[in-house]
Order: C-alpha cells, then sequence, then structure tokens
C-alpha cells in the first residue's frame, strides 16, 4: 500500500500564502489556496486502490468544506501535528511509513503537479529508495521515501533540496527524483506560471 500525503494550510484561518500579502488581498489568498488544493485533489483522485490519500491540514481542518471534499475525493483528512513546517513533515512522514509500504509527501501549491509525476515518483520509490521533486527555488515539492528514519528532513537547516540530499546521503543509497516544477511563493511565481 502506499500513502500519498498532500499538507496545505488552512484557506479559511490559516493565513494562506503570506508572502503573496501586499499583491493579495486575504480572500484572494484563500481563493488560490482552495483552487491550488482542488486541482491537486483532481489531479491524484483514482490513482489505484492500493493508494491512500491524506490531506494533512495547518492549522484547523474544522470547516464543512473540508468535509465535502473528504466525500467528493474519497480521503482522508487530518491535522498536522508540530511547531514548524519541518516537524510537521517528518511528524507525518514517520507515522505514515509505519503503516504503509511507501509513503509520498507533496505541497499543495504546485499548479503543474500531475498524476503522472505523482505515477512517475511512485515508480522511482520502486527501484530507489527514496524520491525528491525538486522545485525551481532550490527548495522541493515533493518527498517520497521506503523506509523512514527519524528526522529525514534536517530542521535546523533551510528546507532545500541539497541539504535534504547531504541528510538522507548517509543513510540512503537509491535516491531518485521527478521532474524539477514551480511552486508558488511569491508573486513573482504566482505571473510566471
Amino acid at each position: 500500500m502506499i500513502s500519498l500525503n498532500i499538507f496545505s494550510k488552512c484557506p479559511f484561518n490559516g493565513n494562506p500564502k503570506t508572502r503573496l500579502k501586499g499583491f493579495l488581498t486575504k480572500d484572494e489568498r484563500s481563493f488560490l489556496t482552495r483552487k491550488m488544493l482542488t486541482n491537486i485533489l483532481d489531479e491524484t483522485s483514482g490513482l489505484g486502490r492500493n493508494i491512500e490519500t491524506t490531506l494533512w491540514i495547518y492549522p484547523h481542518f474544522k470547516h464543512s468544506w473540508f468535509n465535502e471534499l473528504k466525500i467528493k475525493y474519497k480521503i482522508n483528512i487530518k491535522k498536522q501535528e508540530g511547531i514548524s513546517l519541518c516537524e510537521r513533515m517528518n511528524n507525518c512522514l514517520s507515522s505514515e511509513s509505519l503503516i504503509y509500504d511507501q509513503t509520498v509527501l507533496v505541497g499543495s501549491d504546485i499548479p503543474c503537479l500531475t498524476r503522472n509525476i505523482i505515477i512517475d515518483a511512485i515508480n522511482v520509490l520502486s527501484k530507489k529508495d527514496i524520491v525528491i521533486g525538486p522545485s525551481k527555488d532550490g527548495g522541493f515539492y515533493l518527498i517520497g521515501t521506503n523506509n523512514f528514519f527519524e528526522n529525514l528532513i534536517d530542521c535546523a537547516k533551510p528546507m532545500n533540496t541539497e541539504n535534504i540530499l547531504n541528510n538522507i546521503n548517509s543513510h540512503y543509497e537509491e535516491i531518485g527524483f521527478t521532474r524539477e516544477l514551480k511552486d508558488i511563493d511569491n508573486s513573482e511565481d504566482l505571473l510566471t506560471i
């Protein structure tokens, strides 16, 4: 079984896409977050019976919209646990890898992420220990593993592909990659999709 995990801030009370303040209003940032999230859910819907999808929300998921998503897309919804984003990602990877053979985590702000890229990442995991989807800004939009080690993502360092690779090289020999994509962090990213 494969655990596919999608991370998102709550579009209603999570103050999403704060780096777009001054460019978009709070309502516009909320709309953008909802739109990108449903786009990814559309892409990942129906990937296969052996894939269990969970939407991880921060800080709260007690809104009727999430219940609608749960029913429409047949997904699980959980609250992200931890203080920092890095800690919440490690917690997700750790808990899911105890249950599933493969664990994949993606961000929700990647408008070009397609079902084929997710399938490619899963296929990479059938040959490699870990898969990374690098983003054009030096970070990553996807990380997947066959077996998790504690603190896969080093929270003491900036979360970027280089630091991830430095941290995991001592634990994993086989590292694979998916396509490089753009995530939406600032107004320039939004204008150059």
